[in-house]
């Protein structure tokens, strides 16, 4: 390929080009195009950005007459399942805006309990009726989508985003970025060359170019770019590197940037530089599943994403049966017990399974997917009899699946295994010495009505935000004022999700040994 002459063609063409500078002038400079800030630059229309408070501030005001062109889609009325499915009414964002929900969504810090993630998630996914001016601002649909994104549930965003009807600028972008990361991005970059309202900045034609095998002009609109000098000098050198790589053999890359998107990964794993996704967003761990990986990659990737139910149990136990550990120590050794556990399992032997079942729940801790794998090891404890050996791991497992009749049967004496039963079931319950966070809990789960603050979003019709702020508090966990976290547990008794109530406290209590 000869750069110097491509170069030339270059600088005529972008004398004709002028939109396209325009365009990327628009997508290059300003405000980050997301409100998670490892989106790729891909379309030359920039999301909405929201700002999170602490404390949302009241409603904004909505003209009371907006006109609209008749039947004009609202993203935000689609939704995998219904709110009832999730113990709510459809109405829940009542009188709130959109943009003072997507702030209640982004206030949500990283959550650390199961039960709260999932419902976290399910209501990033259930079908509400849409703010009351979603007609017009499309800020909380987009956070939804971010909100999963960032919980690596691509499958599930990408269902929304098909729910909402045909794609915008903004929603293609993380439907594009959903594709890299999966390695489906012939499909999407098919959607940039059809789809005329689909407008991609020049790294992302270039990428999709090439990937339809249309290398020239994919040089062509390289030297383009380079001369509207309007490329960041990591995406011109990988760019470079990954329409010619020979020419630029034994040459260095520029250092890596801190950050990375996914067309970024893509083209570093397209020059055999592809880099380890241990320290980038738990979405980025998609792409290690590929049989492509290592089996240990994809083993640390498996396990990363069950532990946020990103991955079910029997995906995980799919990559893990693939061959032995070869080795001891660390991710070897859980992969070994649980293998172990699945051999006995499959024997139905009672003896046996009770001396593997604590070293295996041992290790599925320290991988942290043990809440994720706890309901299938339940099933398969249903018609065994185990000796008392195993009998708190058998409780514990329980308790993360939310089996009442098993925690019963396998509870023991002690104050903590009593007093988690009795949360979970709704039974009075004292605590002796206990810690603040477990006084808080009795407190809440007492009857203990929710603070003025709460009972003034609530008279407002301003349930979802209240709710929102309810999980931006619990997902602090013990790191949370026990008294905040009591407030937040009686909102959630106060909006009638009692179940869920218990079994966050029950995780809190029983992932910080606070009883």
């Amino acid at each position: 390929m000869n750069w110097k002459r491509t170069r030339a063609a270059a600088l005529i063409l972008a004398l004709a080009t002028e939109p396209l500078a325009a365009q990327a002038a628009q997508s290059g400079a300003g405000e980050p195009l997301s409100a998670i800030d490892w989106l790729s630059d891909s379309v030359s229309v920039p999301s909405p950005v929201i700002t999170p408070a602490p404390v949302a501030p009241p409603a904004a005001p909505v003209p009371s007459v907006t006109v609209l062109p008749l039947g004009a889609p609202v993203a935000d009325d689609a939704g995998l399942f219904d709110a009832g499915d999730i113990g709510l009414t459809s109405d829940l964002w009542g009188g709130s805006s959109a943009k003072d929900l997507s702030r209640g969504f982004l206030s949500v810090p990283e959550i650390s309990t199961p039960t709260l993630r999932e419902f976290f998630a399910s209501l990033a996914l259930a079908k509400f009726d849409a703010p009351i001016d979603a007609a017009i601002d499309d800020s909380l649909y987009l956070t939804r989508l971010d909100s999963l994104l960032a919980l690596a549930r691509l499958d599930d965003a990408e269902a929304l985003i098909e729910a909402a009807g045909p794609p915008t600028p903004q929603s293609f972008r993380r439907s594009f970025d959903i594709a890299l990361l999966k390695g489906t991005e012939n499909a999407a970059c098919d959607v940039i060359s059809t789809n005329p309202d689909i407008s991609p900045t020049f790294p992302a034609r270039i990428f999709c170019l090439a990937r339809n095998g249309e290398w020239d002009v994919a040089a062509l609109t390289l030297g383009t770019a380079e001369a509207l000098g309007i490329l960041t000098p990591t995406e011109d050198q990988l760019l470079l590197h990954f329409l010619d790589p020979e020419l630029f053999e034994n040459e260095p890359l520029l250092p890596r940037p801190p950050s990375i998107s996914p067309l970024l990964f893509r083209l570093y794993e397209a020059i055999g530089e592809r880099p380890a996704t241990e320290n980038l967003p738990i979405a980025f761990a998609v792409a290690d599943l590929s049989e492509t990986v290592g089996w240990r990659v994809r083993l640390r990737a498996a396990e990363r994403l069950t532990a946020i139910n990103a991955l079910t149990p029997e995906e995980l136990l799919k990559v893990m049966s693939n061959r032995r550990p070869s080795a001891s120590g660390g991710i070897w050794s859980r992969i070994a017990a649980i293998q172990s556990l699945r051999a006995t399992l499959s024997v139905g032997n009672g003896t046996q399974i009770s001396r593997t079942l604590p070293a295996s729940w041992d290790a599925a801790v320290a991988g942290g997917y043990h809440a994720a794998l706890a309901p299938w090891i339940a099933e398969q404890l249903e018609d065994v009899t185990l000796s008392r050996q195993a009998h708190h791991t058998a409780f514990e497992i329980a308790l993360f699946s939310n089996d009442i009749d098993m925690a019963r049967r396998y509870a023991g004496s002690s104050e903590e295994d009593q007093t988690l039963l009795a949360i979970l079931t709704g039974a009075p319950f004292e605590i002796r010495n206990a810690a603040p966070l477990a006084i808080a809990v009795r407190r809440s789960l007492s009857g203990l009505a929710p603070s003025e603050s709460y009972r003034m979003l609530l008279s407002d019709n301003r349930r979802g935000e209240a709710l929102l702020r309810a999980v931006a508090v619990l997902a602090e966990g013990v790191d949370a004022d026990p008294n905040a976290v009591a407030d937040a547990l009686s909102l959630l008794m106060a909006l009638n999700l009692d179940t869920l109530a218990r079994r966050v406290a029950a995780e809190l209590l029983l992932e910080n040994s606070q009883i």
